[in-house]
């Protein structure tokens, strides 16, 4: 069996980024993808999905944005046309539909066994992205047969829910923005919201992601925070839609979304039509906007540290904060799915992530991998494009340059001498 150089498994922005600097530098290399290229981008996202960072982040290897809207926001699927244009500009060494299901070291080589057969390689990537599978509550099971649930990476459009109301659970990224997109549609929207910040999107005069980039944020490293758990928090609600704007609970709430309290379970009476919330309406709407507060804290301090010149906040850059009349918000403590008229429960409830297929000592107590600049504790085992690996950065588009630099260097060096 022929012993490649290089696999690297995953062919999403990492696996290619990395992959286009092995293609300049010579290096024998392949890339296994369980699905097409950039498969969750294509498999995880709703239609109207639009990227949450500027088009200025896309500093791909050989990919860069070079559009005439760098502080726009790219669609879902135009990104998609932009991994195909990059992977096929190189002639990209993917292996499609090939998923790796067991991963070890024989014989002074990696195994990979694959849906496909097994492949053996000298050095191997983890490009997998940071989460693989979606994550429901253990409670889904009872609720009533006759409402549909989903997790939101299946979410495609309103139209293509049943009739009736529906009901998504979670305040990150995509459940503001799934309820927010059903709320414009006409649908009866409930929103059962956890403790996600929220990120005003732009604050005196630019982005949310330009001011963290300066502020040295998206260079963090995980000893520089103060729970290493903070690494698997979920990102604060925010979105590219229109052009990118703040998105709000409070506004939510204002254009008819009925907001919740967390689920806690199903009411074991109910036949698995009512749930029971808890009593944290309050204090989750509490915790997005003491987020958006320290945000904006943070840059002022910035601002005036460095001695620049930004002009003060608009009337637009402070939306989304509390209105000062605004209705009283009534937390139940209990929901009824059939008397609310809901068909449908969305659950944003974020992923988890499984590398349980790895069969080498390189993870830590949470079971994600542990390494040193990307580098495992198992010789040759590398990580890549995995949120806090090594950088916060490191899980998103604008880490993947950097990285990619860096971990090419070292596989090239480690590669064996032509004979």
């Amino acid at each position: 069996m022929r012993i490649h150089d290089v696999i690297i498994v995953g062919a999403g922005q990492a696996g290619l980024g990395l992959s286009w600097r092995l293609t300049q530098s010579g290096v024998d290399h392949l890339l296994l993808e369980k699905g097409e290229i950039g498969r969750a981008w294509r498999e995880d996202r709703w239609d109207s999905f639009c990227l949450v960072t500027p088009n200025w982040t896309i500093t791909l290897p050989g990919a860069e944005y070079a559009g005439d809207a760098p502080d726009g926001f790219m669609t879902g699927k135009a990104f998609i046309d932009h991994l195909d244009a990059w992977a096929a500009s190189f002639n990209a060494p993917v292996r499609t539909m090939t998923e790796a299901t067991a991963l070890r070291r024989t014989d002074g080589a990696f195994l990979l066994e694959t849906s496909r057969g097994p492949f053996r390689a000298r050095q191997v990537v983890l490009a997998t992205a940071t989460y693989q599978r979606p994550r429901l509550p253990p409670f889904a099971g009872g609720i009533a047969g006759e409402i549909q649930q989903l997790h939101a990476s299946r979410y495609r459009n309103p139209d293509a829910l049943p009739a009736g109301g529906a009901l998504v659970v979670g305040s990150g990224q995509s459940g503001c923005q799934i309820a927010e997109e059903l709320a414009a549609a006409g649908r009866e929207t409930f929103l059962a919201i956890g403790r996600a910040g929220r990120l005003p999107r732009r604050h005196r005069g630019r982005d949310c992601i330009a001011w963290q980039r300066d502020m040295g944020w998206l260079d963090r490293t995980p000893d520089m925070l103060a729970d290493p758990a903070l690494r698997f928090r979920g990102d604060p609600h925010l979105t590219g839609a229109d052009g990118g704007r703040t998105l709000s609970l409070h506004d939510l709430a204002a254009t008819g979304v009925v907001l919740l309290g967390g689920i806690a379970d199903v009411d074991p009476s109910s036949q698995g039509a009512i749930l029971q919330l808890r009593d944290d309406l309050a204090d989750g709407l509490a915790v997005a906007d003491a987020y958006a507060r320290d945000f904006r804290r943070s840059v002022d301090q910035y601002i005036a540290a460095a001695g620049l010149a930004a002009p003060p906040p608009t009337l637009a850059e402070l939306s989304g904060e509390p209105p000062t009349n605004g209705p009283a918000l009534f937390s139940p403590e209990k929901f009824d799915l059939r008397a609310r008229g809901v068909s449908t429960i969305i659950w944003a409830t974020g992923f988890e992530f499984d590398f349980g297929w790895v069969d080498l000592p390189v993870f830590d107590r949470f079971g994600y991998p542990d390494s040193n600049d990307g580098a495992t504790g198992v010789p040759g085992l590398y990580c890549m494009g995995l949120n806090w690996l090594p950088k916060r950065k490191s899980g998103i588009i604008f880490g993947v340059a950097e990285d990619s630099a860096k971990l090419a260097a070292r596989l090239s060096a480690q590669r064996p001498a032509e004979p």
